[in-house]
């Protein structure tokens, strides 16, 4: 908090001085010790007549009895107040603000700042309307926020010069204190977080509660971006303490994001929109940390929002596509079938990288529609071709489930339709799962996986070694085939821990009576050591990329010869 100076002049107070900082500190009689000059501008009041007023004299008649019972009730345990009044301006009518208030209990002084606000005060009721407070915290909500930062960008019409900061905050992995505590403790945590954040910055300052549990930060009249890290630096280093909630000790981090004003905001939602971006990039680092934003942030953000609604249409409108990369025999050099790899064709950007849309289908959940339309596409291709083209009989198709399909009680009925529809044998088919998404819930997954293997599809690990790789687990799941990551193949050749590696992954899949399929072969010299190790199968660009259905019908008939 301000604390008054030492000096016989307090009124010099540089700080004082600031354009559009409303400031005061006054006694229980209201007696002003310090006035800022900003109150000239606002009441219209020269500052020496300002000076012979006391705080009480400044509100608006009606107002008065009820901040002094305000006040009144200010104490040790209770030493800050937020409320709203109206100022009387001198050349009538009255200037609606926001207070802050904090009560110095050793020299019963009251430190106040003080905002204007766009929001109505009725001539009758002073308060601000219940819709503009949050009713955990006590703190603003968004609209008020909103409120607040339209005023300030209206301040920087007047100055030129200033510039101020917008955080968007959010605490790290707080439905985890939800589901294991309880709403009620997570509501403690929220308000207990409010506080520590209200306490940190500055009275000329704002924080409000946005949304769950996401916070809005304003500091104004800051030098540049450095002053505001030193505020989240603070706020940093008062989490390394534990909040106690009840019995409960807990330690939360808050993950931050930052836009500084500029030239390029014109309204405030902007603005906040891009310090919620930033701190969603703060959270994808691991959290506890803070992420200034840049332009590309938002092009980012636009491209997925408009990739998203493409992708809403693009399974109605056909333009996915089924490709195919074959899967080789490496001991007898043949075709012993393909793995399946969805591509989108958009009608104006052309083929688009999985990498960049199959994330967004995940957390959208429409990887639940794709994925059921490539499982039955895949299938009726296989089928087509064992219908039309010779030594088909034997080839099989491997299709991958991501985690979410996993998790569908549905998922056994689509396998079933999709052979069914196509009539395919289930011993042609052969379904990948990462082990990511089949730890996720091991027992369920086992089950499932089980129940698959019944029906006679067998069943692939895939990108084994890059992800928890658990032996414990490994020797009881229903796996047929593992497939052996090509990050690990890539440099075999001239790399002895990536061939180690590679050696005790067939090894122990042959201890355990399972295939091994190598994934990224590129080079000959890496299926020569690939064979000596006693791999069955690999796939790689040695033989062929991913290719569209005709193209896979031409490498059945014409067989597999190696790339340059």
């Amino acid at each position: 908090m301000y604390r008054p100076r030492n000096d016989p002049s307090p009124l010099s107070s540089a700080f004082l001085k600031l354009p559009d900082t409303l400031l005061l500190v006054f006694d229980r009689e209201g007696r002003l010790s310090m006035i800022s000059d900003a109150w000239v501008e606002a009441l219209g009041y020269d500052l020496g007549e300002l000076k012979q007023h006391r705080f009480f004299d400044l509100l608006y008649e009606n107002d008065r009895s009820e901040c002094r019972v305000k006040l009144d009730n200010m104490n040790a345990t209770a030493p800050t107040l937020r409320f709203s009044s109206r100022c009387c301006r001198k050349s009538g009518g009255y200037l609606g603000v926001v207070w802050n208030l904090t009560l110095d209990v050793e020299t019963d002084l009251f430190y106040a700042s003080a905002h204007e606000t766009a929001v109505h005060l009725s001539p009758v009721e002073p308060q601000l309307p219940d819709v503009f407070v949050d009713g955990l915290t006590g703190l603003p909500n968004r609209s008020l926020f909103l409120d607040r930062l339209d005023h300030t960008f209206r301040r920087t019409e007047r100055r030129k010069d200033l510039q101020f900061a917008v955080l968007h905050c959010g605490i790290d992995r707080f439905k985890v204190i939800n589901h294991s505590l309880g709403h009620r403790m997570g509501d403690l945590l929220l308000m207990k977080v409010a506080n520590l954040i209200r306490s940190t910055i500055r009275p000329t300052d704002m924080v409000a509660r946005l949304a769950g549990d996401e916070f809005g930060i304003l500091l104004e009249d800051i030098r540049d971006v450095s002053s505001t890290l030193h505020v989240v630096t603070r706020i940093l280093q008062k989490l390394q303490l534990p909040f106690v909630l009840h019995e409960h000790e807990v330690f939360s981090t808050i993950s931050f994001g930052i836009v500084v004003s500029g030239n390029e905001y014109l309204l405030p939602d902007a603005m906040l929109r891009d310090a919620n971006l930033a701190m969603v990039g703060a959270k994808e680092q691991g959290g506890g940390a803070y992420m200034v934003f840049n332009r590309g942030m938002h092009d980012q953000a636009v491209r997925r929002m408009e990739l998203e609604m493409d992708l809403r249409h693009a399974l109605e409108r056909g333009e996915f596509q089924a490709y195919y990369q074959p899967i080789v025999n490496l001991e007898q050099g043949t075709l012993a079938g393909f793995e399946a790899l969805v591509r989108w064709n958009h009608p104006t950007n052309g083929l688009i990288s999985p990498l960049e849309f199959i994330p967004v289908t995940e957390e959208t959940g429409m990887i639940i529609p794709l994925g059921r339309w490539m499982l039955h596409e895949a299938c009726r291709q296989l089928k087509h071709w064992q219908n039309t083209l010779p030594n088909t009989a034997e080839l099989t198709v491997s299709v991958n489930l991501s985690g979410k399909q996993m998790q569908q009680a549905s998922l056994l009925d689509d396998v079933r339709d999709a052979l069914s529809d196509s009539d395919l044998s289930p011993l042609s088919l052969k379904l990948e799962i990462t082990e990511s998404a089949m730890m996720q819930d091991i027992e369920r997954a086992t089950r499932l996986l089980a129940q698959l293997q019944v029906m006679g599809i067998r069943i692939l690990l895939d990108d084994f070694g890059t992800g928890y790789s658990s032996l414990a687990y490994l020797h009881r799941l229903p796996i047929d085939t593992l497939k052996v990551d090509r990050s690990f193949v890539r440099h075999l050749h001239e790399n002895k821990t990536d061939r180690h590696f590679v050696e005790t992954i067939v090894h122990l899949a042959h201890r355990l009576q399972q295939d091994v399929i190598c994934e990224g072969v590129e080079l000959q010299e890496q299926a020569d050591i690939l064979a000596a190790m006693g791999v069955g199968y690999i796939q790689g660009f040695l033989y062929s990329r991913p290719v569209a259905a005709n193209e896979a019908a031409i490498l059945i008939l014409t067989g597999l010869e190696q790339r340059d």
